[in-house]
């Protein structure tokens, strides 16, 4: 009893430690479902939300496991590092680590297709993507397009976009275009301007960099025209535009409208560079020179790559000399030959990580075509396995039904053999009786026919073969049909016997059918014996050899109960002594 009550106060600790964390674990778990409901609508009110967990959790993962916060189980941190890296991304926070993503990657798994499997390899993609991680970012959005459980989910629509525009940028621009399509046709595409605005765009700069002109040029007029994009993003359509007439077209009056418009729809001009460029070599082009000069000139005061500095430098160099500024064209060229030697440096260097990028690619490819390759290997073996399985039991099955019929076959002619050796004559007699004329042999055998005559016919050895040979092959049509379905067919209808139902017209046709076939040789010696009967007197008769009582005759011939005492009284005028004795068990009244 001393034991005992030492060990109250312990228990009484554990099951209030399991009490808060249990409450806890459910205050938690409220707290992330409400902050997933407000996900859609405010990205920022469910930043707040995640914010208000207290403590936030930041689980390590420990040999890939998830370390437990405070009672909370691995559901609980993989929907929060789900949630977390989305409301930061919503909420345009830079992702500078792939910890929270990897923890909700390595929970939800990519064996089955659920909505959290696929935002978490989304994001996981989108994390990478800030991170400068091109190549694993589209492993990630093309793992994510495999578990959506429906692609007409929006995020299905939004991870083919950002997919599409990785793969742009790495010049895989067939693939880019693919997704881009599957974004452009989706649903959210169908009722959203904005989207719609988006997926013409990146429609109209995939054609752009395949130099398909006019199958870009709708594509960027509709952007254009779509009233619910910002005005910098108008501008830089205006800008593809002009780029698309001036260099593909060769039509730079059609040009200039544009690149002005676009020119004009930038707030910040140190920006705009790359369009100063693009008019400024419209402005060449026209003859203007002095005006290309200028513009060639404003692209130094803004902010642009390395690549833009040595082409305008370029063009400087060119224009001076055609306008006599020697004294300029020395230091523009200076310049150029500088820019130049970074330019192929940076060449150089983009070669080799394209080389590097195109091997992971081709590797990861490979990789992923091996996987099909043995899944198909894999299903293909099955398939052809299952195929033999089901051949090698349809033969057996064919094989066990002929080996069945041809052991019936067997058995009716060995009774027939039997009815043969014991009725046929003896064969030992000597050759003189054979041969022999003596009238008074001839008297005594007519004498012993006569004798025999007389004789009732269940004392004739004849009629006696006959009884067993029709009696042994009732058996064997007796142990045929019980191993069919049949028997088992009447148990289950038996109420409906007893109820005097009819049998279904094509379970009657099917039976009477099966029962000729069973019977077919004991029916053609009825039938040479007994030659008034019809088809419906012998199926009566071999459902009487098989048991049948009134009731189930009825049922089977589709008539009512009267119809089977009828046929019995009429088949007692038809049939010969011996057959009706031996169908329904005594002599005819008739006989």
């Amino acid at each position: 009893m001393k034991s005992v009550r030492r060990c109250l106060p312990l228990l009484a600790l554990l099951l209030l430690a399991g009490s808060v964390t249990s409450c806890r674990d459910t205050s938690c778990r409220d707290a992330l479902q409400h902050a997933e409901a407000l996900m859609e609508t405010d990205p920022h009110a469910a930043r707040a939300v995640l914010d208000s967990i207290d403590p936030p959790p930041t689980p390590p993962v420990r040999e890939g496991r998830l370390s437990p916060l405070r009672g909370s189980g691995k559901g609980v941190f993989a929907l929060y590092a789900l949630l977390r890296t989305q409301a930061d991304y919503k909420c345009y926070v830079r992702l500078t680590s792939d910890s929270l993503p990897l923890i909700a990657t390595n929970y939800y798994g990519t064996k089955r297709k659920t909505q959290h499997a696929a935002l978490a390899q989304y994001y996981l993609g989108c994390t990478y993507s800030d991170m400068s991680r091109d190549l694993d970012a589209i492993d990630a959005f093309l793992r994510a397009t495999t578990l959506f459980p429906d692609t007409t989910n929006k995020y299905y629509a939004y991870c083919q976009r950002d997919y599409g525009e990785l793969l742009l940028q790495h010049e895989r621009k067939v693939e880019a275009l693919q997704a881009f399509r599957h974004y452009r046709f989706s649903d959210i595409c169908r009722t959203d301007s904005v989207n719609v605005g988006w997926a013409d765009w990146y429609m109209g700069e995939a054609y752009l960099y395949m130099n398909q002109a006019e199958q870009a040029e709708p594509y960027l007029l509709r952007v254009i025209a779509n009233p619910y994009l910002s005005k910098k993003h108008h501008a830089n359509t205006r800008f593809q535009l002009a780029k698309l007439y001036a260099f593909l077209n060769g039509d730079y009056a059609k040009a200039k409208p544009y690149i002005e418009q676009s020119i004009a729809g930038y707030k910040d001009k140190t920006i705009i560079g790359a369009a100063y460029h693009v008019k400024a070599d419209i402005l060449w082009h026209e003859g203007e020179l002095d005006s290309a000069f200028y513009y060639y000139k404003k692209v130094l005061t803004c902010k642009q790559d390395t690549r833009t500095y040595c082409e305008t430098y370029k063009k400087l160099t060119e224009l001076s000399l055609a306008l006599n500024q020697t004294d300029s064209s020395d230091v523009y060229f200076q310049q150029y030959m500088a820019f130049a030697d970074s330019v192929n440096q940076i060449r150089r260097d983009k070669e080799i990580s394209d080389i590097e990028n195109n091997h992971v690619v081709e590797l990861h490819d490979r990789e992923l075509a091996l996987q099909r390759s043995r899944l198909y290997w894999t299903w293909g073996i099955l398939f052809v396995f299952l195929v033999f399985i089901a051949s090698m039991i349809i033969l057996l099955n064919d094989r066990r039904h002929k080996a069945s019929a041809l052991n019936y076959e067997q058995q009716l002619k060995d009774i027939e053999r039997w009815y043969i050796q014991e009725n046929a004559p003896d064969d030992e007699e000597d050759i003189e009786a054979d041969v022999e004329t003596d009238v008074e042999a001839d008297v005594e055998a007519d004498d012993n026919l006569a004798v025999h005559a007389d004789l009732p016919a269940e004392e004739i050895p004849s009629v006696t073969s006959w009884f067993s040979l029709q009696q042994k092959r009732l058996t064997l049509y007796r142990n045929q049909y019980l191993a069919s379905k049949w028997p088992g067919y009447f148990i289950s209808h038996q109420a409906d016997v007893e109820k005097k139902e009819l049998m279904s017209p094509a379970d009657s046709e099917q039976f009477l059918q099966y029962l000729s076939e069973l019977f077919v040789n004991m029916m053609v010696d009825l039938y040479r014996e007994s030659g008034h009967l019809n088809r419906s007197d012998m199926e009566f008769c071999c459902m009487t050899m098989l048991g049948f009582d009134a009731n189930q005759i009825a049922y089977c011939c589709r008539k009512p109960v009267k119809y089977s005492y009828n046929r019995r009284t009429r088949l007692g005028e038809r049939l010969t002594a011996e057959w009706y004795q031996f169908i329904f068990g005594k002599p005819s009244r008739h006989a």
